[in-house]
Order: structure tokens, then C-alpha cells, then sequence
């Protein structure tokens, strides 16, 4: 069998097949983007601060100072900049998010075409591409994060760059590698970490190739990178110059790993994405690696081993009888057709330790490429970088691989990397092309089919969805979020146009956005974590008295995904005890004529005769 260098032929060319696989992949994001219009976000988490923050930005409002932000500037200020020009309306996030998702797919593609593989990177993009318009907070076109989204845009920019570079000495190539490693890490941390750990393994693979220490060639590639950390620099210390270090990494960056929410709970988020490494954890990956490997076993049989004697015939049909059996029993008896079919080729083809397994080939990859450092071409380095960069990219996701959830802003490299492993299993030698690319599309197909198996299932769910019409856009919900959703627009704008503020707890910071009001304090959201105590907590209680609070919209969000569900009495109690003391429950919004865990919210006015707390004073 081929080991993992040896996928080092040259680039595919831009030949008829090519544009058409092109324009395949334009044509599948346009019917997805046709058949699930403004189906997409989550009025209540997450996706509302992508619509509010970058309003505000555009408004002049600057960011981190005058309102709370966790990630990097790069994304609301983007955003920020495409309402200036274009108008603040849903349709040009719907529309920035849509295209970046292209972006994504057609930069996988080509990174499959330098890899030899047209077929794996188109695969990769279709992925990607099915992911991406799901009627969720985790898609493109309305997002729990812009961040993720540009930071998956410029990451599978950033790796066909770096995959130019390793083949070619041109400088500007490796100067664009390093120019979207410095946009990636200012959108969101971990991208711009995984763009610049490759960059290092780049640097690296292009001394190793020379066979001598260049100095000169080192300093040249060191060059090409140093005007993105440059500009990093300079917007770090922009950062810091607002209000000090302290400020950005304790009191709006939540992922830094001292922050109030990385010590209380930065654990847990983690082991919810997939990035575990407790031995139990690896215990499990490798129970479920049995009958992936029972399947590549029987693969290697009847593709490699050509004998055609009683006894060969006799164990390949034992083999082939086994894993059917195996997936019989474990998908198919007790459950629906449809989900036995999903999880079987879900567990061949798009594995739940698919991050796992890459970082295990990129070792072996990069062992390979040493050894035969001597004799290697420049397309040798190719399939190392990429299982480099997808290793770095995806750790976060290292045990819980799936087509939906935080999955889909970092799979796409790893999906393409994983079809070019398992394309190694292909015989050939004494066999013909034909046979090679059906069996490539047969592994690509497989892995498709789950993906848009889960999708179909995801977007079920929206069968039913109706238009929120707003000044500011349509979004498609639910009847029930629709009507709550219209009476709290209606009741935030009547406040806000009698000079009354309207707070909205915990969280639903949508409504800031289609109401056309602002929130009356610089943190918007009170999610678990993100209200530090101590001084931020102060400063929050003090902003409340004085800017006069007159209402609070308390809506019934909970939050069990991190273990403490009920604002102001599992977590942030101060401020919760606080708003509790100084204000009165009026009432529902609407009465609740649907199911309790379904949105409804309550008016609170503040007590009259409420003093100002004493943080304030």
C-alpha cells in the first residue's frame, strides 16, 4: 500500500471538468441558499449580538469601550462597515454570511485541485456548503459568530495560499499566507493560531527542501509574514489602549484563559465541543475506531489482496459477512431505516474522531516527508501542510466531529483531508483510471450522504416557520416566536419613544436590533460567565441606576448547556438580586398559549421609590 507522501502529484489542471465542478458547487450553494432563505439564526441566543454590535459600530460607537465584545474586531467592524454602505438590515448579513460560505467551499476546491484531487476538494466545498444554511444559530447567513464564519472564510484562504507556497519560492505568495494569518487570529484566536502554526511547519518544510540552512531564504519568508504581525501588533495595542489589559482579556474577551468564564466553565464549554483528552474519553474514541478499522480491514482485502483461490474468496466473504452483520445489529434493528442508514455511513465515512484521526495521519505524514527529505519534490510537502493546518484548526472538535454545531466553521480542511487519506486505500497499479475515480467518488458520496441526510432532518424543522417582518428585515421563526416577538418590538419602541429605556434579561439581544432601540448599558447579554464579579459587576449595577432603567423585558432563556440554567439565581445572583430588589413584576408580555419551554417574557417596572444602589454612589 502507498503510505501518506506519496499524494504529491501535480496540480489539477483548469480544464473543462474543473469548470464545471465549479460551477456544480455555485449551483448547490444557490439552491441552498434559495430553499432556506431567512430560515436561519436564533432570535434569542447568540445570533442577535451579530445584528446589534455591529449597528452600533456603524453608528460610531466604539468597540469593547462603549459596548461588550468577546472576540476579535476584525468581524463586527467588517459588518460594521457593510451597513454604512449597503443600509443596517438583516439582508446584508444574510447576504455576507451566504457568500463566505462560497468563499469557503471554492477555496477547499482549489486546495483539492493542488492537491490532485478535484473530487476530495469539491466533496470538501459540498460539505461545507450543506452545512452551512441549516436553521440554526451554527450556520452562515446568521450566525452564533460572524467571527467563526470569516475566520472559516480567511482560514480556507490561508491554507490555499500556504499550499501555493510550499510549490512555489515567489515571495507573495507566502506574504498572502501570512496576511490571512494575521486577519484570521484579529477575527477569531484559534484561527489565527492554526494559520500560524502552519506558517512555522511552512517555514520549516521550505528549509528542508533546500537541504541547507538558508539564512537568506529564512529571512526572506520571516519578511513575507512580519507585515501581518505588524499588524496585529498595532491593533492589539489599539486594544489595550482603551482601557488597559485587564479591560480586554477579564472584562470582554471570555476566552482568555484567566478570564471569570475559562476558570468557571472554560472546562466544561470545551468537553461540549469535543475537545477532551481524559483517558476514558480516548477509551471511547477507540471503541468507536473498531468498526471503522473492521471496514478499512475488509477494503485492503478486496481491493489489494487479488488471489482468487477458494480459501482468499472464503475469508473476504467472511470479512464482508462480519461488518455487514456488525452494522445490521448496531444501526438498523430496534431503529427507523432512514437513521440506520445516516449513523452507518456516518461511522465509515464522516467518523465522530474524524479530527483525531488526522492529527495521527499528519504525524505519520510529517515522519514520511522526513525520511525521504532527500528525494522529495515540491509536492511532496503538500499533504503534510494540510493535515497540519487541519490538525491546529480543529482541535476544539477533536472528539465530537458532526455536520451541524460548532462543527461546521472547522471541518471543511478536515473533511478534505480525511477523503485524501482514505484515497490511499485505492489500489493503482495494475488498474485502470476509471476504476481509481469510481472509487473515489464512491468515498466521497458516502461522506456526503450523512451530511445531507442531517441537514434534511435539521430543516424539518422549519417547515413551519413564518415571516417576522421588521423595518430591519424578515426573519422566518415559529408562530409563537413571531407573535411574542412582535408584542416585545411593539412594546420596546412605544418605551424607547417616550424617552423610557427597556433592558432585555438575560440575553435576546435581537430585539435591541429590530426594535431600532439600544441597550442601555455597555454589556448587552447576561450569559453564564460573561459578568465577572467584582468591579465589572459593580459597574453594571452602577450604568443601571444611572441610566435610569425603566423596564426590564425578562424572558424565560435558560441555560443548561453550561450547568447553571436560570439567570440571577445559578449565576450572576448580585445582579439578579439586584433587579429582584429595585423592580416589580407587572406581568406577561402575552399570555403564554404555547409550551411553557417556548418564548414568553415578562414586564418589570422599576420601584419608584428604588434609591440607587450603593455601587453607584
Amino acid at each position: 500500500m502507498p503510505h501518506l507522501s506519496d499524494r504529491s502529484g501535480s496540480p489539477s489542471p483548469w480544464d473543462i471538468t474543473s469548470y464545471v465542478g465549479l460551477l456544480a458547487l455555485i449551483a448547490l450553494w444557490a439552491a441552498r441558499v434559495y430553499a432556506t432563505w431567512a430560515a436561519w439564526g436564533n432570535l434569542t441566543i447568540d445570533s442577535g449580538h451579530e445584528m446589534y454590535v455591529p449597528a452600533l459600530l456603524a453608528g460610531g460607537k466604539l468597540l469593547y469601550r462603549d459596548v461588550w465584545w468577546m472576540y476579535g474586531p476584525a468581524a463586527p467592524y467588517f459588518n460594521a462597515e457593510l451597513f454604512r454602505i449597503f443600509g443596517v438590515h438583516l439582508n446584508v448579513l444574510y447576504w455576507a454570511g451566504s457568500l463566505s460560505a462560497l468563499g469557503s467551499a471554492i477555496f477547499l476546491y482549489l486546495s483539492g485541485m493542488r492537491l490532485s484531487s478535484r473530487l476530495a476538494g469539491w466533496t470538501a466545498g459540498a460539505v461545507l456548503v450543506t452545512e452551512a444554511f441549516q436553521p440554526s444559530l451554527f450556520c452562515f447567513p446568521l450566525p452564533y459568530s460572524f467571527a467563526a464564519v470569516y475566520g472559516c472564510l480567511v482560514g480556507c484562504l490561508f491554507l490555499w495560499l500556504a499550499l501555493r507556497a510550499a510549490q512555489s519560492a515567489r515571495w507573495l505568495w507566502m506574504l498572502g499566507a501570512g496576511t490571512a494569518a494575521a486577519l484570521a487570529l484579529l477575527t477569531k484566536p484559534e484561527f489565527g493560531m492554526a494559520c500560524y502554526a502552519t506558517i512555522v511547519a511552512l517555514i520549516a518544510i521550505r528549509l528542508i527542501r533546500q537541504r541547507s540552512w538558508n539564512w537568506k531564504a529564512i529571512a526572506k519568508d520571516l519578511g513575507a509574514v512580519l507585515p501581518g504581525v505588524i499588524i496585529c501588533a498595532g491593533v492589539i495595542r489599539w486594544m489595550i489602549s482603551i482601557r488597559g489589559v485587564e479591560f480586554i482579556t477579564q472584562e470582554n474577551i471570555v476566552s482568555w484563559p484567566t478570564s471569570f468564564f475559562m476558570k468557571t466553565m472554560g472546562k466544561m464549554w470545551l468537553a461540549q465541543t469535543g475537545f477532551t483528552v481524559t483517558p476514558a474519553d480516548f477509551y471511547g474514541a477507540f471503541m468507536r475506531a473498531i468498526p471503522l478499522a473492521g471496514v478499512v480491514l475488509v477494503a485492503c482485502c478486496v481491493l489489494w489482496w487479488r488471489r482468487s483461490d477458494a480459501r482468499t474468496l472464503l475469508v473476504k466473504a467472511a470479512l464482508i459477512g462480519a461488518v455487514v452483520v456488525y452494522f445490521g445489529i448496531e444501526n438498523f434493528l430496534g431503529g427507523p431505516f432512514r437513521q440506520g442508514i445516516e449513523t452507518t455511513f456516518a461511522t465509515i465515512f464522516f467518523p465522530q474522531d474524524m479530527v483525531l484521526y488526522v492529527i495521527v495521519a499528519a504525524v505519520a505524514a510529517c515522519w514520511f516527508f522526513w525520511r525521504q527529505r532527500n528525494n522529495a519534490d515540491r509536492g511532496a510537502a503538500l499533504l503534510p501542510l494540510l493535515l497540519i493546518f487541519s490538525s491546529c484548526l480543529a482541535f476544539r472538535i477533536l472528539m465530537k466531529m458532526s455536520a451541524e454545531k460548532y462543527s461546521i466553521y472547522y471541518n471543511g480542511p478536515v473533511v478534505l483531508s480525511f477523503l485524501l487519506i482514505a484515497f490511499l486505500l485505492i489500489p493503482r497499479r495494475g488498474r485502470t483510471r476509471r476504476f481509481a475515480l469510481i472509487a473515489e467518488a464512491a468515498i466521497c458520496a458516502g461522506c456526503l450522504l450523512p451530511v445531507v441526510l442531517q441537514s434534511r432532518a435539521l430543516e424539518a424543522q422549519a417547515k413551519d416557520f413564518v415571516p417576522l417582518t421588521t423595518e430591519r428585515g424578515t426573519i422566518r421563526v415559529s408562530k409563537h416566536m413571531a407573535k411574542n416577538y412582535e408584542a416585545a418590538i411593539q412594546f420596546m419602541r412605544q418605551k424607547a419613544a417616550a424617552g423610557e429605556s427597556v433592558l432585555s434579561v438575560p440575553e435576546d439581544t435581537s430585539l435591541y436590533f429590530l426594535s431600532g432601540t439600544y441597550c442601555p448599558m455597555r454589556v448587552f447579554s447576561f450569559t453564564p460567565g460573561v459578568l465577572a464579579p467584582g468591579r465589572m459587576t459593580d459597574e453594571a449595577i452602577a450604568e443601571i441606576d444611572e441610566k435610569k432603567v425603566r423596564y426590564l423585558l425578562w424572558s424565560n432563556r435558560i441555560f443548561p448547556e453550561f450547568g447553571v440554567p436560570i439567570f440571577g439565581k445559578d449565576f450572576d445572583r448580585e445582579i439578579g438580586d439586584y433587579l429582584k430588589a429595585h423592580y416589580r413584576r407587572i406581568g406577561p408580555l402575552l399570555k403564554n398559549d404555547g409550551f411553557y419551554w417556548e418564548w414568553t417574557a415578562v414586564v418589570w417596572e422599576r420601584n419608584p421609590e428604588a434609591e440607587p444602589s450603593a455601587s453607584s454612589k
